[in-house]
C-alpha cells in the first residue's frame, strides 16, 4: 500500500503544479463520472422515477435527502447537497489511505456531474463548496442546473 500512496500522491502533486493542470483535472473529472456510472447509478433509478416530471425544487431536495441520507437544501437555480458530516469522505481510495491530496477532490466534481444530469436528463454545474481533504467538516457541492 505504501509504494501506491507514495505513487498516487506524486502523481497528484504533479497534476496540481503542472502548466498542464486543467487538462489533467478534467481526466480527474472523467474518473469520478466513470466511478458514479459503475457503483452509484444503477442503484438510483427508484430516486430517478420519483422526481421524474417534477418542478418544485423544494420538494426534489427532500427526496433527494431522503434517499440519499445528504443534507439536500434548494438553492435558487439547483440545490446545495452536503453529507458525512463528521464522518470522512465517502471515496474508498481516501478510505484506505491511498490518498491525501485535496486535488483529488476534482474527481468528485465529475462524479456528481455524472449523477445529477443523468437523474435530471440535463446538464449540470458542480461547485465544491467544502471537503475533507480540503479540510472541511462534511463534502458539499452546489449543483446547478443549465
Amino acid at each position: 500500500m505504501d509504494h501506491l500512496k507514495l505513487w498516487l500522491g506524486d502523481l497528484l502533486d504533479g497534476i496540481d503544479n503542472s502548466k498542464e493542470s486543467q487538462s489533467y483535472l478534467e481526466l480527474l473529472k472523467k474518473c469520478g463520472a466513470n466511478c458514479a456510472k459503475r457503483n452509484v447509478l444503477p442503484g438510483m433509478n427508484d430516486l430517478k422515477e420519483e422526481i421524474a416530471g417534477l418542478d418544485d425544487i423544494e420538494k426534489i431536495a427532500e427526496i433527494i435527502g431522503r434517499h440519499t441520507g445528504a443534507e439536500c437544501a434548494a438553492d435558487a437555480d439547483g440545490f446545495i447537497l452536503a453529507y458525512n458530516r463528521g464522518k470522512g469522505c465517502d471515496c474508498s481510495l481516501v478510505g484506505a489511505g491511498y490518498i491525501s491530496s485535496p486535488v483529488f477532490c476534482n474527481c468528485t466534481l465529475g462524479f456528481h456531474e455524472a449523477v445529477w444530469s443523468t437523474i435530471f436528463e440535463k446538464p449540470v454545474t458542480v461547485d465544491l463548496i467544502e471537503t475533507f481533504l480540503r479540510g472541511g467538516n462534511c463534502c458539499a457541492q452546489k449543483i446547478t442546473f443549465e
